[in-house]
């Protein structure tokens, strides 16, 4: 079974393990993401998570445990940004990212935008993949980066 949550403040250290290990996986596309002296990724915005409101972690489960982590974020009201997304290189397969942020969009109703950058190619493959299942999903190019954006809601998957 694949399910979601959202992760408690009393498990945000547990989920940071696997957060730091994405912000390495993914600096190899993104020279902005910096270290510290002890060679630990900096992410700024981590505890904001737990901190401000309209900000949600997301975990991702499934019958093999911890599957995946997502920090989404409220822009406007109705507006949302999946800001960071990761499933474990070990559960890639078997439509488990898809099923992650499927199940993630369905907890809100509006629009839904989501970036990478060009370079990260797997990353790009998969978020044309899923944008594709919603009925008006777009997207647009902006320096090294695409855009996706989606409107969810009953009527808008494909």
């Amino acid at each position: 079974m694949k399910s979601i949550r959202l992760v408690s403040e009393n498990e945000k250290e547990y989920l940071k393990k696997y957060f730091l290990d994405y912000l390495v996986e993914l600096s190899q596309f993104d020279p902005t993401i910096v270290y510290n002296e002890h060679g630990v990724p900096i992410y700024r915005w981590y505890d904001c998570y737990w901190q401000e409101k309209g900000r949600y972690p997301f975990a991702f489960n499934t019958d093999g445990g911890f599957a995946g982590l997502a920090l989404v974020r409220q822009l406007a009201p109705k507006h949302y940004e999946i800001a960071e997304f990761y499933v474990l290189p070990e559960f890639r397969k078997d439509n488990n990212a898809i099923d992650f942020a499927l199940q993630i969009t369905k907890r809100f109703d509006g629009e839904f935008t989501f970036s990478t950058r060009l370079q990260n190619l797997r990353a790009v493959k998969f978020w044309d993949k899923f944008a594709a299942k919603f009925a008006r999903g777009k997207s647009s190019t902006d320096g090294d980066y695409k855009t996706w954006f989606i409107t969810t809601n009953s009527t808008t998957l494909g």
